[in-house]
């Protein structure tokens, strides 16, 4: 009958690449690739089945599970009653890349050897039967006369077998192993081992192709860096969010052959920050024995660049996941995947801040400058029109016949909201200001044991559209003082930070521009200057 765990619906692990481990006087318990779920942030969660014979089983311990996430499952028809972790010698079996590999390998199949014993001397050829060979250099056969040769392995000119090679050999290895005991012996008991690891990432990035006046192109790759073990043919999935990891990369106490102390091993890691770009998933999810489908969505291929697909994925709880299906990821690769590629619509965004220039609160006084323009800068602001959330990642924005635009950052942005994406400065969209004291109050206020006098002030932006294209420009201007009156219909802000008597205040416009039109914007503000004690 087969067994099935008792575990709710959806987990997402991670997986480890299939080793064997033997204990000298146990049966191999052969461990099953099954997912691998990939953090952002170097780490991922991994889980690997193996179904075992008898009443124990036995488990390597891996070098640096993360706090809390290591944890050994089984059927309810079979509790584990009790698991020990102890220092252990078992046989592991590695495959051979050597020479020296190939020899402790096919110890027991015969062989045939050509070596020398130096310079001028004649190649001798030997048969016979490999008893042992020692990292001392010296191989032992015995000859069809059933006696012993001895030689030196760095004279073999030639080496080959009568029989098929075998391709790994076994050594015996000091490791953490995790003994598990079950309530009463089972043949072929599934069991589920997890826990969660450093070493693997995945990193987003992002290319912008502009098609026209309304759309553009964007595209979503994956880079998985796999720099901890070996994974083949395994589900795996990437995860964007960001969950609480507060014990960060701690590493668990069961991994470690020593006392733990007064702590208990579970002090928190404040310090470690996933941050804007880190984001990552959550380990705490549910098994799912069911494979994740290979395939993508495709809505069309026309034989040009804008094709659109899309990576299967779905939201789970806060968190959003792409499924990339059976894939196979070799240690110490590093590994591209297309995600999605959509046709996105977007408007152009000419954005300009001044700063309060004139410094008046300060200064007490107002020097005009014609030569003073500010920067205005040229956005894409794109709407997510996808199915899934945009992580923060890089971004490469190309035009339609793929000369390069600008380097830029699309932040996390849930669908339906929208992202700016910065190309560069708008020189042909000029803006300059200028202000005018209009009026100074006779009435002092009091603050501090100090005298205090209101100024009213008028400013002006002057804004020109050098294109012959129309455009909208969002201007805003920053104060120390209170902005009382603008005009075109501009926004006030008090953020709520003062300067002695004066609030930093700000204003708001967002102005539509026909090709070579000039405007002015205006504002009023108030003030306070020292006036003496």
């Amino acid at each position: 009958m087969t067994k099935k765990f008792i575990v709710n619906s959806f987990i997402i692990l991670g997986v480890l690449n299939l080793f064997i481990f033997k204990n000298a006087s146990a049966q191999a318990n052969e461990l099953k690739a099954l997912q691998v779920n990939i953090f952002k942030n170097g780490t991922y969660f991994i889980a690997k089945e193996s179904n075992v014979t008898g009443s124990i089983a036995k488990f390597p311990v891996p070098p640096g599970p993360l706090q809390s996430t290591y944890w050994i499952y089984t059927t309810k028809e079979n509790k584990i009653s009790r698991i020990d972790v102890l220092t252990d010698t078992i046989k592991v079996a590695k495959k051979s890349v050597s020479l020296n590999d190939f020899f402790l390998a096919n110890k027991g199949k015969e062989a045939i050897f050509t070596y020398s014993y130096g310079t001028g001397s004649s190649a001798r050829t030997v048969e016979g039967i490999i008893k042992d060979y020692s990292y001392g250099n010296m191989i032992k056969l015995e000859t069809s006369a059933g006696l012993p040769l001895f030689f030196n392995s760095q004279n073999i000119l030639e080496f080959s077998l009568k029989e098929k090679e075998n391709s790994k050999y076994s050594f015996d290895s000091t490791l953490r192993i995790a003994k598990v005991y079950f309530k009463q012996p089972e043949s072929d008991e599934p069991v589920l081992l997890s826990y969660m690891s450093s070493g693997i990432q995945w990193l987003p990035s992002y290319s912008i192709r502009i098609t026209d006046a309304a759309k553009l192109q964007l595209e979503m790759k994956a880079l998985v860096e796999n720099y901890a073990e070996g994974i083949k043919d395994a589900d795996v999935v990437l995860t964007v969010g960001k969950p609480q990891m507060l014990y960060g990369q701690t590493i668990d106490p069961i991994a470690n052959d020593f006392f733990t102390g007064g702590t208990g091993g579970y002090t928190a890691n404040p310090i470690y920050n996933y941050g804007a770009y880190a984001q990552a998933s959550s380990p705490m999810m549910m098994y799912d024995n069911s494979a994740v489908t290979e395939e993508k969505s495709y809505d069309g291929y026309v034989g040009d660049m804008n094709y659109q697909y899309n990576t299967e994925g779905e939201k789970t709880n806060d968190l959003y996941i792409y499924k990339l299906g059976k894939v196979s990821l070799p240690k110490n690769t590093k590994s591209s995947f297309s995600i999605f590629s959509s046709s996105i619509p977007y408007e152009d965004l000419y954005e300009v801040t001044i700063n309060d220039y004139v410094n008046f609160y300060s200064t007490q006084n107002i020097q005009k400058n014609d030569d003073l323009f500010f920067d205005v800068y040229h956005s894409l602001r794109i709407t997510n029109s996808t199915i899934f959330p945009f992580t923060t990642a890089p971004v490469f924005v190309q035009d339609e016949k793929l000369n390069p635009l600008a380097q830029d950052q699309i932040k996390y942005t849930p669908k339906g909201s929208k992202v700016k994406v910065q190309l560069s400065k708008a020189v042909d969209v000029q803006v300059k200001g200028e202000e005018t004291e209009l009026n100074r109050s006779d009435n002092l206020k009091k603050f501090n044991n100090a005298q205090y006098r209101k100024v009213t002030i008028k400013g002006i932006i002057h804004v020109e559209n050098l294109q012959d294209k129309n455009i909208k420009l969002n201007v805003n201007k920053l104060i120390m003082g209170e902005i009382t009156e603008v005009s075109d219909n501009g926004v006030i802000s008090k953020p709520g930070k003062f300067s002695g008597l004066n609030p930093s205040t700000s204003a708001e416009w967002n102005v539509e521009l026909t090709g070579n039109q000039k405007k002015d914007i205006t504002y009023l503000y108030d003030v306070w200057i020292y006036a003496g004690n």
